[in-house]
């Protein structure tokens, strides 16, 4: 297990504490509200709902933050946490910390220490809170986006839509249709307004989408802390998929603590071509070099969502990175569980590890524990016909793009 005996605010070692459902808001496209990013979400198992209805759920602009920050999850999440009983919704976290491998839980129990005994005090005895004042909030601003990542799906693009049809009918139809966004709240005014009520003491925010930048409606909410003085104690992050950066927000950004920019790209040329379709690759490189004049002002982190289709170039990226004294992180695919990198043929892993020139030990460690957590033979095959399905959707073939998948999935060729 992780060692906490360093943060001395936790009430004891190996606790199953986390500080994020008491200080964070962490928002989804479609406006529903889980306690984390990453706690389990299949079938909106930790989405906020009402207090009679589990599959109810609660929605941002239509439902009030006080409702959903002390619903009935969230009460509950919190009440096991305070009496030290692990929650099935926070696994994710646990499981990374009995390999020994960082979770987010670990770093935000950090990050949020000084936070950690108004937690305690702010919190009623069935897990509601006592007033709401968010220090880190996540900002997912809808699925209005300009790719359709193969990885991504209609719930965070809405370019997806166009490609669902194709679905219909098959066995990835429940997961994947056309999503009809009816309540935009990250383009409602008057939602940036009771948030910005709720964050007495941001330290923090985190936005991504879909695209943020196509989203211009967030600036008013970033305009309020530049108006009010406090930008300049707020620390900013964005996602962004590096098709373009608008000036504007460039000057936003600027009045902020410190500005975080997660470069979002998944691999090299024609191969990021083929994840991130259809993104061109001399245009994210263009926008790429144009974020790199600000190195000095921001701070720039390229994002790396990895999965079964770019781990076998995971460590050729990571030299891409180097080349540009950029760090990466690595956003390993938990769902959907077709696009998981465990599913990759037994000799495709040992190439992987037989090749390792670039990564740190512990990005080796994440690797490794990924590669080889047990999976259902029935997923391969499931990866086997989507990308079937995909590619004659969009008329590719994988094999001219990821050439290690040769004779892999077309092999009656």
């Amino acid at each position: 297990m992780v060692d906490y005996s360093d943060l001395k605010n936790i009430p004891k070692k190996d606790t199953p504490f986390c500080t994020l459902p008491w200080v964070h808001l962490a928002t989804h496209p479609i406006g529903s509200v889980t306690p984390c990013c990453i706690t389990e979400m299949k079938n909106g198992v930790s989405t906020a709902a009402t207090a009679t209805d589990d599959n109810e759920h609660l929605f941002l602009s239509k439902d009030s933050l006080e409702d959903i920050a002390n619903s009935k999850k969230f009460n509950q999440l919190r009440k096991d946490m305070v009496e030290g009983r692990y929650s099935s919704l926070c696994q994710k976290c646990y499981k990374y910390e009995k390999g020994n491998s960082f979770s987010k839980r670990y770093e935000s129990n950090i990050k949020f220490a000084k936070h950690i005994e108004d937690c305690f005090k702010n919190t009623n005895p069935d897990g509601s809170l006592k007033t709401i004042d968010y220090k880190y909030i996540e900002l997912r601003l809808g699925t209005v986006c300009n790719v359709k990542c193969i990885t991504c799906n209609p719930f965070s693009s809405n370019r997806w839509n166009q490609d669902v049809k194709s679905l219909k009918g098959t066995e990835f139809e429940k997961d994947y249709f056309k999503l009809d966004v009816k309540n935009e709240w990250y383009r409602d005014l008057n939602f940036y307004d009771e948030l910005y009520e709720k964050c007495g003491l941001l330290e923090e925010v985190w936005i991504n989408g879909g695209e943020p930048t196509l989203i211009k409606e967030h600036g008013y909410f970033l305009e309020k802390f530049i108006n009010d003085g406090r930008s300049k104690n707020i620390n900013l992050h964005y996602s962004l998929n590096c098709t373009q950066f608008p000036d504007k927000f460039l000057e936003l950004w600027s009045h902020f603590k410190n500005v975080k920019i997660h470069l979002s790209i998944d691999d090299l040329e024609e191969r990021n071509y083929y994840i991130r379709y259809p993104s061109d690759w001399n245009q994210i490189m263009s926008s790429f070099d144009k974020i790199l004049k600000y190195r000095e002002i921001f701070t720039l982190e390229v994002c790396q969502t990895v999965s079964a289709l770019n781990i076998f170039n995971i460590d050729n990226f990571k030299k891409f990175t180097l080349k540009h004294n950029l760090t990466v992180a690595h956003n390993y695919v938990h769902y959907p569980n077709h696009m998981q990198v465990n599913l990759i043929p037994e000799h495709m892993k040992k190439g992987i590890l037989d090749n390792v020139k670039h990564l740190t030990e512990h990005e080796v460690q994440r690797l490794k524990i990924e590669l080889f957590k047990p999976f259902e033979e029935k997923e391969v095959e499931r990866f086997h016909s989507f990308i079937k399905i995909m590619d004659k959707t969009r008329n590719l073939n994988i094999e001219e793009y990821l050439p290690e998948w040769k004779g892999v999935i077309y092999n009656n060729r």
